[in-house]
């Protein structure tokens, strides 16, 4: 049912409303430790959605295709649309707490992977699939850099390099 312009789409979607969220919380915060880990996240979400953008596929559509694949992405859209899941805006510009921060990161990566999943179980395209499920997995080495800022605390040294 969805194709992958459907799903480069409004992944690239998500993405952009993840970062715009750091960005903003990124700006708002005045602990410096967390401002590094909201503009790390930030990043991230670019890198995700500049990676989304290459997405393409080598198979042409038929007719029929063409018009599932346009109901498809008016669905997505209508669906995500500036959907950022469980990143509050004012939740993350009000946090003060380094775990909290790492908290509402990992539960934002979360409701990303799942979101993702979805997808997958609606997706035929077998390229389409792979290529999803490579984001899925960046997603979880997210949650794992998130997990492994939590145990070095406040003073990690290098958050990109985690």
């Amino acid at each position: 049912m969805f194709t992958i312009a459907d799903i480069r789409e409004i992944a690239i979607q998500i993405e952009k409303n993840g970062e715009e969220a750091y960005r903003q919380a990124a700006e708002a915060v005045s602990d410096p430790a967390i401002c590094e880990i909201f503009t790390w996240m930030a990043d991230e979400e670019k890198r995700h959605g500049q990676w989304f953008a290459t997405l393409t596929s080598t198979d042409p559509l038929t007719e029929e295709q063409m018009e599932l694949e346009k109901m498809g992405r008016q669905l997505l859209q209508e669906m995500v649309g500036d959907q950022t899941f469980s990143l509050d805006q004012k939740l993350l510009a009000d946090t003060t707490e380094f775990c909290e921060a790492l908290g509402q990161s990992k539960t934002f990566e979360q409701d990303t992977i799942m979101f993702y999943e979805f997808l997958l179980n609606l997706i035929n395209d077998e390229q389409a699939r792979a290529q999803l499920d490579t984001i899925i997995k960046e997603e979880r080495k997210h949650i794992k850099q998130l997990e492994e800022m939590a145990r070095c605390g406040p003073d990690c040294s290098n958050l990109a390099l985690i």
